[in-house]
């Protein structure tokens, strides 16, 4: 049979949907716990949208086309462009910080491969118009607790912060210009993934002066807060990165986060705070990444909105949760099988079916009699609690038989709705 299904994306059979719906129930709950509001998005942009925040070269990521009226318009990559485009539209009127979540449904075109999909869903946490270190931690805190309520612990993950300004700031005094320190972010993110002679062997293709390389050398040798706080240069920055580690600790979260100088975020959009959650052996891609982008509302707006966000895609996620045994055995949770005797019996059936789901009960029965045997193996197949026997001698004794499937004790029951 000819394989349909598109590159990239997943068949998600009820199985594999109710996992990702454990995740998506932590994901809420934990939002929820910390005062988010959630909402969502239009799944089609103009790709506009894009190419204002990110340029012209996110176009050969993403799917895009013309519409019938000729309007290009994208399936969006992410949410953070979205949300930028709605705030602005109700920022006057709406009070701050604008605290909001999402669980969107993400397609971007990339080259499918182990923890990333062309098709994904992403929890994406925001707060907007809030400049305040403390907004900064906030959203970290989410992002761990997040993970927390899946299972995991701070032996499973950590969170790996650096601030663009930082890192701005410390170049820029080394005489860095604007040009050169793009390709160097490039390869100072790419720094914790290489040997250090394929790092040493791209900077050779900057073609750095001696006391740029040492600069470079000196920045990358950064290890812990205590030797970023001996380092007289890096500006506001560096200041701000020490005034949240200090939040870090008061707010004991400490043990998940750690400084990290070659978390940089490829965007160009973030402006302070960046980090990165990873599983502790990095052996796969980045759980979550996120920070703060305190112009991008502008670019929609006009005005000076600071934000800080996250998002974390399900896919690598899924693969942790998976490896460490703490993704949900599937069940379908039904609570009665009701069997009848007769076709006689499918009215009283109908009407006792009705009755237990109105009661917030899951309820099964087949749509086609067959003997009480087969009807019995289908419960028992569903995994079904309870099973009750319907037939004209308990309709006219005005009880069921009601056996307990895992017990298999019986016992004679009211009709339900009739009691």
């Amino acid at each position: 049979m000819k394989d349909l299904s598109v590159k990239g994306t997943r068949d998600l059979y009820p199985e594999q949907y109710a996992r990702v719906g454990h995740i998506f129930e932590a994901w809420r709950k934990t939002a929820l716990s910390y005062g988010f509001e959630e909402f969502d998005s239009p799944i089609l942009e103009t790709l506009e949208l894009y190419t204002l925040k990110s340029g012209d070269e996110i176009v050969g990521q993403l799917y895009h086309f013309p519409d019938k009226g000729g309007r290009m318009l994208a399936l969006r990559p992410e949410l953070t462009p979205s949300l930028a485009r709605m705030v602005a539209k109700i920022q006057s009127e709406t009070p701050k910080p604008i605290k909001w979540f999402s669980i969107p449904r993400c397609m971007r075109y990339e080259r499918p491969q182990k923890g990333r999909l062309r098709e994904f869903f992403q929890f994406n946490v925001d707060i907007i118009g809030e400049s305040s270190p403390t907004a900064d931690l906030e959203i970290i805190s989410v992002a761990i607790d997040s993970l927390v309520n899946l299972g995991l612990s701070s032996k499973d993950f950590v969170v790996k912060v650096n601030n663009r300004d930082f890192v701005s700031q410390y170049f820029s005094s080394l005489g860095f210009e604007e040009s050169q320190e793009k390709s160097l972010y490039k390869i100072i993110d790419n720094a914790r993934k290489l040997r250090r002679e394929e790092t040493e062997a791209a900077l050779e293709e900057l073609h750095l002066d001696a006391d740029k390389k040492r600069g470079v050398s000196q920045y990358l040798s950064l290890k812990e807060m205590s030797d970023l706080e001996q380092l007289r240069s890096g500006g506001e920055g560096r200041s701000s990165l020490i005034e949240l580690f200090s939040l870090v600790e008061a707010a004991s979260v400490s043990d998940f986060v750690q400084f990290d100088p070659t978390i940089v975020r490829g965007l160009d959009y973030y402006t302070g705070i960046v980090f990165e959650l990873f599983d502790r052996s990095e052996r796969m891609r980045a759980i979550c990444g996120g920070g703060r982008y305190n112009n991008l509302v502008r670019e929609f707006s006009g005005k000076d909105i600071p934000a800080c966000g996250f998002g974390m895609g399900d896919v690598v996620l899924s693969e942790i949760l998976q490896d460490r045994g703490l993704l949900p055995t599937y069940s379908r949770n039904i609570d009665y099988y009701l069997l009848r005797v007769s076709e006689k019996e499918l009215p009283v059936l109908l009407g006792v079916a009705r009755h237990l789901r109105s009661q917030g009960l899951t309820v099964e029965f087949s749509y086609n009699r067959t003997t009480l045997k087969k009807q019995m193996a289908r419960a028992s197949k569903l995994g079904a609690r309870k099973a009750l026997i319907i037939g004209e001698q308990e309709i006219s004794e005005g009880r069921l038989v009601e056996k307990d499937l895992e017990t298999g004790n019986e016992k004679k029951v009211p009709i339900p709705g009739r009691e």
